[in-house]
């Protein structure tokens, strides 16, 4: 599918016929396509659609299996061209930091991309201080990479990506993970860079949709083809649509939106006559790690059955919060209870009545689905005889029937997430524990699992305690 460009700007990056394969798998099929210069242009679709791959072969890090890609004017399969490309393009991969150097500090790392590219030390420091400055990094140049939230991971990447003035930007998921208001500051470093560099393009790979509105041209992506191209109000248009992810969902093939609803949670009922239960309780919750406070001073009341939303920037003590109220870490100043029972690390007792699901999904890779499911049964003690039916109702009501044999690294990441809500509710628990559970989730993927957890919630009282940076999702 060939995309128009955008005005008179001459294509910056022209594919036609590009495939590519891991093992059996593709992973891109037959993609033709011109993306627009001067501009910057999104990839959007969820995790495992092929976005992370073609922004690989463009910026040049993956070899051409099949087909032709021209970036900047010539062939990327020639060896020449890359070579005198290569200077020419800054590409930032996906995953939180992935391109720095964790023992180095902030200033070490600025300092070491600024080396690689032949600045000279008045230059080197100008930028640095530039970039840093912009990106409010300033105070923490002495910090190790390793050390720094994600929102301020992804802030330094970005200088260390623009520390040469790339004539090609590739960001692979900048924002994944990281707080709307660390986003807001990445887009508009990005803007201020741009409006100093009109010539220099952008590429980004996104799964946030009300980040992609703001482009200036969209490629929406499944299973390694291109649904549509257009800019964010044609593809409104197009689909009939009021927000680009109801159209992303409209684009879609007919048999992946069967049964889609849209996510409608139902007022929460108590018991007649009765006051509501409370379920997690916290009284000036404190954490400090040597002289560092993480937390401070936390004082909450959830009741049984709600539906609690967590939200705060990276870094702000959201996960520590949640693993001092599930006992996986002792606080070091205050208390929690649990159903009325003080919370304590060692009760384990009291921590078989939690579920928890971590940011990093806690599956063991090297065993199935299955075998997933029946590994955690038993690691809560589950009676013998009753693991084969929980393990069976696990996988009918979360809908894992087709890949119960499958390993989880085989699996969509949208289909990882529900294996991992069945293993964190295996053991029937009274409260559940989510930390940010749905970054790099598509729009039908997301709502699925929300509906899984409204039937938590009001159908079996089960009190859910979720931190989310989907804006969209606190709403509910």
């Amino acid at each position: 599918m060939n995309g128009s460009s955008v005005g008179e700007a001459p294509p910056v990056i022209r594919l036609e016929g590009v495939d590519l394969h891991y093992g059996n798998k593709p992973a891109l099929q037959g993609i033709s396509l011109e993306i627009p210069a001067r501009r910057m242009v999104g990839l959007i679709g969820p995790d495992g659609v092929g976005k992370s791959s073609l922004l690989s072969l463009i910026s040049g890090a993956r070899e051409i299996q099949r087909g032709r890609i021209e970036v900047l004017g010539g062939d990327m399969a020639d060896a020449h061209h890359r070579r005198i490309t290569g200077p020419r393009i800054a590409y930032m991969p996906q995953g939180l930091g992935k391109n720095l150097y964790p023992t180095l500090s902030v200033e070490e790392n600025l300092d070491f991309f600024a080396r690689l590219f032949g600045h000279d030390q008045q230059e080197r420091a100008r930028r640095m201080e530039e970039l840093l400055a912009a990106t409010d990094l300033l105070r923490f140049k002495d910090r190790p990479a390793g050390k720094l939230s994600g929102g301020m991971k992804q802030k330094l990447g970005l200088c260390c990506a623009l520390i040469h003035d790339p004539d090609l930007l590739v960001l692979d998921e900048p924002t994944t993970g990281v707080d709307p208001l660390s986003r807001a500051q990445f887009w508009a470093l990005i803007e201020r860079v741009r409006s100093r560099r009109p010539a220099m393009s952008v590429v980004i790979a996104t799964a946030y949709m009300e980040e992609a509105e703001g482009f200036d041209w969209l490629v929406a992506m499944d299973e390694g083809r291109v649904l549509a191209t257009g800019t964010a109000q044609e593809l409104r248009e197009r689909t009939g649509t009021d927000s680009l992810e109801a159209a992303f969902i409209r684009l879609l093939p007919e048999e992946k939106r069967q049964g889609h609803q849209e996510v409608v949670i139902p007022p929460r009922t108590t018991e007649t006559g009765g006051s509501a239960e409370i379920a997690i309780e916290a009284q000036g919750l404190t954490m400090r790690f040597g002289n560092f406070t993480a937390v401070k001073d936390v004082n909450l009341r959830v009741e049984r059955g709600e539906i609690f939303g967590f939200l705060g920037s990276n870094g702000c003590g959201k996960t520590t919060t949640m693993k001092m109220l599930t006992g996986l870490l002792p606080a070091s100043e205050g208390q929690a209870w649990l159903f009325g029972q003080q919370m304590d690390a060692n009760d384990l007792a009291t921590r078989r009545r939690v579920g928890y699901m971590s940011q990093s999904f806690s599956l063991y890779t090297e065993l199935t689905v299955r075998q997933n499911l029946e590994l955690h049964a038993r690691l809560f003690h589950m009676p013998e005889a009753e693991i084969p039916a929980r393990v069976q109702e696990m996988v009918e009501r979360f809908g894992l029937s087709e890949v119960v044999d499958e390993l989880p690294t085989a699996l969509p990441l949208g289909v990882r997430q529900r294996l991992s809500l069945a293993v964190a509710v295996i053991h029937r628990p009274e409260l559940l524990i989510l930390d940010e559970p749905t970054s790099g989730v598509d729009p039908i993927a997301r709502d699925q699992f929300w509906q899984l957890l409204i039937d938590l919630s009001r159908r079996e009282k089960v009190t859910i305690f979720i931190s989310t940076h989907f804006m969209n999702e606190a709403e509910r």
